[in-house]
């Protein structure tokens, strides 16, 4: 009886680990957080948003912000976009916008169609005017 005894006293339980696995676990959401939230915020700040559309009924032209406005007073990037009444893209031009930190709008830009182009006028309060002229053929002047 007495080994009986002994050989239960001699066996040793598995070391828990738990507080490890824990602490690792936090320490990588941590991480995630400090890395992942920035990145992604950057990622879908650049994703476009399209701020206004004019149509001649042929052809569609599109004012997108592209980014949001540099904090605190700064420039916006920007794109416009020629499509057919299809909706297949003809051309586009980047710009970037000087608005006093604003977010771009429908006054920000003018739009006058001709018999083979739209001209768009981009305005901001901190810039002169910028004038694009998109053709029909897919070719693009400023």
């Amino acid at each position: 009886m007495d080994n009986q005894t002994d050989v239960s006293v001699n066996e040793s339980k598995p070391k828990s680990h738990g507080c490890l696995i824990a602490f690792l676990i936090t320490f990588a959401a941590i991480i995630l957080h400090i890395v992942a939230i920035p990145v992604l915020i950057e990622i879908v700040d650049h994703i476009p948003r399209t701020k206004d559309t004019q149509t001649n009924g042929q052809y569609v032209v599109e004012l997108q912000a592209t980014s949001s406005p540099d904090w605190p007073f700064g420039s916006q990037d920007g794109r416009i976009v020629l499509k057919d009444n299809n909706n297949k893209k003809i051309c586009s031009v980047d710009f970037s916008l000087s608005n006093d930190g604003k977010s771009m709008c429908e006054s920000n830009w003018k739009v006058d169609w001709s018999e083979e182009s739209v001209i768009v006028t981009i305005m901001g309060e901190e810039q002169k005017d910028a004038v694009y002229t998109l053709y029909y053929n897919g070719d693009v002047s400023n």
